[in-house]
């Protein structure tokens, strides 16, 4: 993984621990005006809601015993 990339999931990372009616001031402060790296966080946040949190828990009769 490049630099560049590490720098956009570590800004993802944070922002899905941002409230998300903060998110957009918390987005400007960390993109810093760099437009291509807010797009590409965004993505990476929309991917996410779609997304959803399937995976927290595993599916019904998985792992019953």
């Amino acid at each position: 993984m490049s630099g560049d990339s590490d720098y956009e999931v570590a800004i993802f990372t944070q922002a899905l621990r941002v409230a998300r009616p903060d998110r957009d001031a918390f987005l400007d402060q960390a993109c810093n005006g760099d437009e291509d790296l807010r797009e590409k966080v965004e993505a990476l946040l929309r991917a996410h809601d779609r997304l959803g949190d399937f995976l927290e828990e595993p599916p019904e009769g998985i792992g019953d015993d």
